[in-house]
């Protein structure tokens, strides 16, 4: 990746809108948190915009209300924009609303990215590296190599995209650069268990009420090695919850002894919304092609038009195929 390249593309731009996927993760918002402190630091104007509001646990980066929600003043501010600093987004169109915006007024954008190009590749400027745990990482090893001297508050945002993309350092796309940003963070003064604490220990009443009602009703296929579990509006109001208590349920239903993969179906009437999880014996992100999206090896999601029992079952059926055909 050419870092000197990216410096390059920002130092000839000066009004510039931070973006990222709708149903924004610690990756992104924590990617968004720590280029928004760079580039106010290099005297840009910048606000960070998203189709979607950042998740509740996140809100420790958000102390100065610097993450805004599309609404008319940002829309105003992304028409005015000489560039779209685009972070963690594998498919153009999953800004939501907001590529509908960059299309409209014809906004040049610079996409940092560890996903694989979709068929939607419609940024200006690509700079994607597969190998990188993160965004988080990526931007990272960016200042490192333009001698950027990263702030604590920057080390704050790279911190919580390493941290939250690598599974607390768990998964297997923990890189040796992951682990240099621990060190860092900690030299810093950084309180990595209070961030640890805000994002993982800090779960609502309404979440567990959630979780206890899903693991009720999981479902197990494939000799055991296939967990999956479906969600819909009237559970999460059944619970007096939102869409953010679900977060991780995925990735919790993995770590059951002999599941190697978990799936979880969302019917959001008339579409369908998966997430997969694999340990690393099958990889899912082909799957996840299949059923029009897309995502790592290991973790990957689609949206699917169609009603739920007939998405239900041509997944399920995908996968028992898959993992009967590997064994």
């Amino acid at each position: 990746m050419d870092y000197n390249q990216i410096q390059s593309i920002i130092n000839k731009h000066d009004k510039i809108f931070i973006s990222s996927h709708i149903n924004p993760d610690g990756d992104s918002v924590g990617s968004a948190y720590a280029v928004y402190n760079y580039l106010d630091a290099i005297g840009k104007d910048c606000i960070i915009v998203n189709h979607s509001p950042i998740p509740e646990v996140y809100n420790f980066l958000n102390k100065d209300n610097i993450f805004k929600e599309l609404d008319r003043d940002s829309a105003s501010f992304i028409e005015k924009a000489d560039l779209g600093l685009i972070l963690d987004i594998g498919d153009f169109y999953r800004l939501g609303d907001v590529a509908y915006l960059v299309e409209e007024n014809d906004i040049e954008t610079l996409s940092i990215d560890h996903h694989a190009k979709s068929d939607n590749d419609l940024f200006t400027y690509e700079f994607i590296d597969l190998k990188a745990s993160s965004v988080g990482e990526i931007l990272y090893s960016y200042f490192i190599e333009i001698n950027h001297k990263i702030s604590k508050d920057t080390m704050h945002g790279i911190y919580t995209a390493v941290l939250t993309d690598t599974g607390s350092f768990r998964h297997s796309n923990t890189t040796d650069v992951c682990h240099k940003v621990a060190v860092d963070a900690i030299k810093m003064g950084l309180d990595i268990s209070k961030v640890y604490q805000n994002i993982y220990e800090n779960s609502s009443i309404s979440r567990m009420k959630l979780l206890g009602n899903v693991i009720q009703k999981l479902n197990y296929d494939c000799d055991g090695e296939l967990v999956w579990f479906l969600l819909n509006h009237d559970m999460i109001k059944e619970v007096n919850g939102s869409n953010q208590d679900f977060d991780g349920f995925t990735d919790f239903f993995r770590g059951i002894k002999g599941v190697e993969v978990s799936l979880m179906l969302y019917d959001l009437g008339g579409k369908v919304r998966l997430s997969f999880r694999s340990k690393g014996k099958y990889k899912v992100n082909e799957i996840a092609k299949k059923m029009g999206g897309g995502g790592h090896p290991y973790a990957a999601a689609a949206l699917v038009d169609g009603e739920f029992s007939d998405v239900k079952s041509t997944v399920l059926n995908l996968i028992s195929t898959y993992i009967g055909s590997t064994k």
